[in-house]
């Protein structure tokens, strides 16, 4: 009885509470004050309005069309637009003086862009309103102003713009948003280059693009936007491209001396945009950009040291500097990116994920540079082929695979550089100079080769060991290593058909097909010996080069006797070939029979 008697009482007091709970819950809504509502009387937390998105530009963009935003920024932007339309108006009609009105106009629009300041501060939704309308009057001002009224000058005209682009990026700093910079770089931007456009002060725009790039990586910060940074780095090619169109018609009337500095300034303001973009570069493979390392940062430094160095190599052909200048700066810079890569693989174990692209783009570089510094081609090539072997050493020192495809690429790039000069330079007079650098380049890459060999590569699964799977890439150092074999070896067949008078054109190049053609019967002979894919592999490339040779070539420049043992020996070949590739396949089907049956046991 004691029992039913406590739980009527305790079931009285919980309605007594309910029903007070009620009561303040109708008393809220008769008051109109919804928001007084106690959180555990509705189930669910209230969540606030905000005022300000801040997920990125794009989130921004799109809150843009949120039914609860759309109708007062509309109207915003009608008042914005009718107060700018106003003063146009009343400049156009005299009633103020032109140059008053342009002061005026971009007074008007820095003014809505830091009102725009103060309203991200405020958490108003109308902020980005006026941003956006205040970076696009302030271009068009600016750009009318100077191109079409002439009230602004050049000087002023583009450190407004800086401005503008630096004072948005301050805003998206304080308040932590990305829609401003965002704005004001793509603003800051396309407007510098409408100023003068097609003929800009090249200079001044130099610095408004590097200030963009360097805006646009806080902005990748922000959003994670590194098409911005792209779409930049295009936009300053496409400037560096109207320079040299630009540079070339000043050229056909005056000489190089007579030029003024905004068209002959071209190397100094590429080498200032090649630092620029080199610094950012660095900054995002150590992470200080955003926390997982874009694309952008990875590839940049070997885009970069290319653009630099095609563009330079324009205005050395147009006068503005010697070889030998550009070569030794160029040489300087290219140590410089060696030094990063080697910093960057020691910080961390490893290496850190920059150390491949500065280490590729410090050799390229040196590739570049070193035959126009030293003035020799060929003690330029042994550089960059001892670089590739010193490469490959740090790479297995650090365990950094990429480090190990770079040296590939060098040393396969400084032997195809010496061929390709070899083969337009000596014609059908082979030098003793050249069979001594392709033999010492040949050298070099064999011993790269077995080395490579013999330090067979760490396993991984990263993109890097996928690309270069069981150390597939070494093949081409033994490519290499036979391209300067090659040439070495074409000295001494012609000074042996010299000594028996017999080097003529038909018979030296009937024998330089023996020679790719007994080369490649080696090479199946050996692989099926020693049952070497690899080689293999290698012989059939070497095959079908001799294929093209004979049939491309030897068909059309050569007759005789020379042509008739240029086609037989590639029959031999193309016959062992042939056994070889069966005794393989056979091989291989005997292998997978035996594998089958030991499953079926």
């Amino acid at each position: 009885m004691a029992e039913s008697s406590a739980g009527l009482e305790k079931r009285v007091a919980d309605l007594e509470m309910q029903l007070a709970a009620l009561t303040k819950t109708v008393d809220a809504l008769h008051a109109g004050r919804e928001a007084a509502i106690p959180a555990e009387l509705t189930g669910k937390e209230k969540v606030p309005r905000k005022p300000t998105v801040q997920g990125g530009a794009s989130e921004e963009i799109l809150s843009w069309v949120d039914k609860s935003y759309i109708l007062s920024r509309v109207a915003t932007t009608s008042f914005i637009v009718a107060v700018a339309v106003a003063l146009r108006t009343a400049a156009d009609s005299g009633a103020i003086d032109l140059q008053i009105g342009s002061f005026m106009g971009m007074l008007y629009a820095m003014g809505l862009i830091m009102y725009g300041w103060f309203a991200y501060k405020e958490k108003s939704i109308q902020a980005p309103v006026f941003i956006l309308w205040g970076t696009i009057i302030m271009c068009s001002v600016s750009v009318e102003a100077h191109r079409v009224f002439d009230t602004v000058p050049t000087e002023l005209a583009y450190v407004a713009m800086a401005v503008m682009g630096l004072v948005t990026t301050i805003i998206s700093r304080v308040n932590h948003v990305a829609l401003p910079v965002f704005v004001g770089t793509l603003g800051m931007s396309f407007g510098s280059f409408a100023l003068d456009y097609p003929s800009p002060v090249f200079p001044y725009l130099v610095i408004i693009m590097g200030l963009a790039s360097i805006f646009a990586t806080y902005a990748t910060h922000l959003l994670r936007a590194s098409w911005l940074r792209w779409l930049l780095f295009v936009l300053t090619l496409f400037m560096i491209q109207i320079w040299d169109l630009k540079l070339a018609i000043y050229l056909g009337k005056l000489s190089p001396e007579n030029l003024e500095f905004s068209v002959r300034g071209l190397l100094p303001s590429i080498g200032f945009l090649g630092v620029v973009f080199g610094g950012i570069a660095l900054l995002g493979v150590l992470g200080k950009v955003q926390d997982k390392i874009s694309k952008f940062d990875v590839v940049m430094p070997v885009l970069n040291v290319c653009w630099v160095y095609l563009a330079a190599n324009y205005a050395i052909r147009q006068g503005l500097t010697t070889s030998m200048t550009f070569g030794w700066v160029a040489l300087v810079a290219a140590l410089a990116h060696l030094s990063i890569a080697w910093w960057l693989a020691v910080r961390t174990e490893g290496g850190s994920l920059g150390t491949t692209s500065f280490a590729l783009a410090g050799g390229l570089l040196l590739a570049f540079s070193a035959p126009m510094a030293i003035g020799h081609a060929v003690i330029a090539s042994a550089l960059v082929a001892l670089l590739a072997v010193g490469m490959a050493w740090a790479s297995v020192r650090y365990e950094i695979v990429g480090l190990r495809l770079s040296s590939y690429l060098l040393q396969f790039y400084a032997c195809s550089a010496l061929v390709f000069l070899l083969w337009t330079t000596d014609g059908t007079k082979p030098s003793v100079v050249g069979a001594l650098s392709s033999g010492l380049l040949s050298l070099i890459a064999f011993f790269h080769y077995f080395w490579a060999r013999r330090h067979p590569a760490a396993r991984g699964e990263s993109f890097m060991h996928k690309l270069n799977k069981n150390d597939r890439g070494a093949s081409i150092l033994l490519i290499a290593a036979l391209f300067s074999g090659f040439f070495t070896m074409r000295v001494g067949i012609y000074q042996t058909l010299d000594f028996l008078h017999s080097a003529t054109h038909s018979a030296f190049g009937g024998a330089q097909s023996v020679l790719i053609n007994v080369t490649a019967a080696v090479l199946l002979w050996l692989s099926l010996m020693k049952r070497n894919k690899e080689l293999r592999n290698v012989a059939v490339v070497i095959t079908v080069i001799g294929a093209g040779k004979v049939f491309l070539m030897d068909m059309v420049q050569l007759k005789g006797m020379p042509l008739m043992i240029s086609v037989f020996t590639f029959g031999l070949v193309a016959a062992l070939a042939s056994l070889v590739l069966g005794r393989w396949s056979r091989v291989a089907d005997t292998t997978t029979q035996s594998d089958d049956e030991k499953g079926g046991d």
